[in-house]
């Protein structure tokens, strides 16, 4: 770790020091009431934390610059507290330098950030006498995400002897403060006039409240004849840092992500997929295609919804809800009855799990997500809560299985919002586990109430450097772009079954994997019945691949198949796929509605993923589930589990379902073929190889 030391310095030594990072120290002395390194400190009162975020953003993006380009900057700290308050450190090598700068940035403050300080501020100007940074480990890179700072404002000072004072604190408190963990920098200053100032700077509040009984100790012991009076302190945050020969004067503060959390009640769950197929195709790619943009994530859970955008300022967020205003408007407003609750605010915690090495190779087919919203949350201790967070709770996420990404944000007044991601729902409720652990142990004191829960799949998830902001998830609820085709073939001998799968899986299935546009095929022999399922990208394809098989098929499968097949084809409506590590066996269900009124095709689909896709996947072993119609009178519905029991079990839940919602439009009881497969073959799984092993035996 290297360090940079400057002590009582004239303003002709200071670029010096600052060029020499890699000393230790340097002996330099200079007389205290010289007048070198200035300081001013503004600490301005009644400010509203609503207002913060804004300040932060205008003070980096229009005031820093001016700075920095100004003779003579050296360094610049803005520190937020949480009771209203909020100082301001400007240093330059001389006064008159500060006062250039404050006239070359005079029409800016007056513009923007005038407004937003209602109060004049109490300022306390003077020579630097003793000043200190230590280099923190990233420093030099723009890596550090956080610093805490304390300013101490002493009235009545009474120092004879200014040396005698300064250099008690040098050779004693100075040792002190550099030995204690994460200390970053000291300051200490007085104007002439009876006031003295001193800043101390960590690089969390966890570090500076482990230094303070030391410091309260030796100021007890060696300083009080100087310090009569207790001192006015503004301590908290420090939202802004920039040093010039380190950063160019630019922030050290890593750019904060600010989010946006809203919660939708009163949802109609007949509703959801069509939310989501309408946020997919209309209002992500506006929200993708607008400056700034991040992260997005839409959580549907029964009658709730939860929405997270990310973008890199509010301004850029609010930008984009403009651009989308008519799209919300006309196409998802009349489906989101209930105004929501919001939470805004920069993120305090995030992480991604190696998304860039992850997500470019593979499609996750489900996220599960669980947000949690806090309401009366005390932020008093809003940076130990923040630091518990980054230390122990993440961690521990982070070794379970599974974990996607993490968010927490608040609002800087009373709520706080938390966004866990896993990449199944399993690990999602085993981490829930270590977060109740987590809360009960650390965060009773500050969390007054149960927070409001969204729990549930994620339907959207989209990240700006991912898949170039693309759905991570796959369109399981709403993607119509693969065509299936089914052929049901009755009269065939069970003798002949095994044969038939052999030839099929020898020559047939080749010729379907090397076909263009190949997605996926299934073949369930069922006694004297048969059903091949062909998924392509397109009916064209699919058309085409038949054609390159047409000859294997008249030779080696058309004699065993007596009967012409009943062929349904159509667009699939519900495309889920799991992804499993090995699998041995399947069981398919392939049901036929007939007679059904296909006006109401879409909303018995919409119904259908919003209560009876579920309700299959709490039986267990899912694998997939297929739905479409032959645009005439037929459904087709597929079912496929791991495990015979969990089939025969949704057979029960697919009729409970159908005679609760689909009465009116499916008058007629499904007809079907169900049993083991024989042959599962996915092209994105398994490169188009049979899944299910070597065909059955008889």
């Amino acid at each position: 770790m290297t360090r940079m030391v400057y002590t009582r310095v004239s303003g002709s030594s200071w670029l010096l020091l600052l060029s020499l990072i890699a000393l230790l120290a340097l002996p330099l002395a200079a007389s205290a009431h010289e007048d070198s390194v200035f300081i001013s400190i503004r600490v301005y009162d009644g400010v509203d934390p609503a207002d913060l975020a804004e300040l932060e953003r205008v003070t980096v993006e229009g005031f820093l610059p001016i700075l920095n380009a100004s003779d003579g900057f050296i360094a610049y700290y803005v520190l937020h507290p949480l009771d209203g308050a909020l100082a301001a450190i400007n240093i330059f090598e001389t006064r008159e330098q500060a006062l250039a700068s404050n006239e070359l940035a005079r029409e800016f403050v007056v513009e923007n950030l005038t407004p937003l300080l209602p109060n004049a501020p109490r300022i306390v100007e003077g020579a630097v006498d003793i000043g200190f940074v230590e280099m923190l480990d990233g420093m030099a890179d723009g890596d550090i995400s956080s610093l805490h700072a304390s300013l101490r404002i002493y009235d009545e000072f009474e120092a004879d002897d200014l040396n005698e004072f300064v250099s008690i604190v040098e050779d004693g408190f100075l040792p002190i403060m550099r030995e204690s963990e994460g200390f970053f920098g000291y300051y200490l200053m007085n104007n002439g006039a009876g006031a003295l100032a001193t800043i101390c700077i960590f690089d969390s509040e966890n570090s500076a409240q482990a230094s303070n009984e030391a410091a309260r100790d030796f100021v007890a012991e060696n300083l009080t004849a100087y310090l009569p009076e207790a001192p006015s302190i503004t301590s908290g945050r420090v939202a802004i840092t920039a040093l010039a020969d380190i950063n160019a004067g630019a922030n050290l503060i890593d750019e904060r992500v600010f989010a946006s959390v809203r919660v939708y009640a009163g949802i109609d769950p007949a509703n959801q997929a069509e939310i989501v197929a309408l946020t997919a195709e209309g209002f992500l790619p506006i929200m993708r295609g607008s400056d700034g943009f991040v992260g997005y994530y839409l959580l549907p859970a029964g009658d709730m919804l939860a929405a997270v955008s990310l973008f890199e300022s509010p301004e850029q967020a609010s930008a984009s809800n403009e651009a989308a205003r008519e799209f919300v408007a006309e196409n998802l407003a009349p489906l989101l009855p209930n105004t929501p609750t919001i939470v805004e605010g920069a993120l305090d915690v995030w992480f991604l799990a190696a998304a860039d090495g992850r997500m470019q190779d593979q499609n996750y087919g489900t996220l599960h997500a669980a947000l949690r919203v806090y309401d009366n949350y005390d932020l008093t201790n809003r940076e130990e809560a923040v630091e518990l967070v980054e230390t122990i709770f993440l961690p521990q996420q982070q070794e379970a299985d599974g974990l996607f990404s993490y968010f927490t944000m608040d609002d800087g007044m009373d709520r706080v919002a938390a966004l866990t991601v896993y990449d199944t729902e399993a690990n999602a409720l085993a981490a829930n586990e270590l977060a109740a652990e987590f809360v009960a142990e650390y965060m009773t004191d500050w969390i007054r109430e149960e927070p409001t829960r969204v729990n549930g799949s994620l339907g959207l998830a989209a990240f700006a450097d991912v898949n170039e902001g693309a759905n991570l998830i796959e369109d399981e609820a709403m993607d119509a772009s693969v065509f299936a085709s089914v052929r049901v073939y009755a009269g065939i001998d069970p003798a002949n079954q095994t044969e038939i799968a052999s030839r099929t899986a020898e020559g047939f299935l080749p010729i379907m994997r090397g076909s263009d546009g190949f997605v996926g095929y299934y073949l369930l022999p069922a006694g004297d019945m048969l059903a091949a399922v062909s998924l392509f990208e397109s009916p064209e394809q699919a058309s085409a691949s038949n054609e390159k098989a047409r000859a294997f098929v008249l030779e080696n499968l058309a004699p065993l198949l007596p009967n012409a097949p009943m062929i349904f084809e159509g667009p699939l409506s519900i495309n889920s796929v799991a992804l499993p590590a090995d699998v041995r066996e399947l069981y398919a269900s392939i049901r036929f509605y007939e007679g059904f009124d296909l006006a109401h095709f879409d909303e018995a689909n919409d119904l259908a993923i919003s209560q009876l896709l579920p309700a299959l996947r709490e039986l267990g072993g899912l694998f997939a589930q297929f739905a479409f119609n032959d645009g005439e009178d037929t459904v087709v519905g597929i079912s496929i589990f791991d495990s015979e029991e969990a089939s025969l079990a949704s057979n029960e839940v697919g009729k409970a379902f159908t005679i609760e919602y689909l009465a009116d439009w499916a008058p007629n009881p499904p007809t079907g073929v169900a049993g083991k497969l024989a042959i599962a073959a996915q092209a994105e799984i398994s490169m188009g190889e049979n899944l299910v092993g070597a065909p059955m035996e008889g």
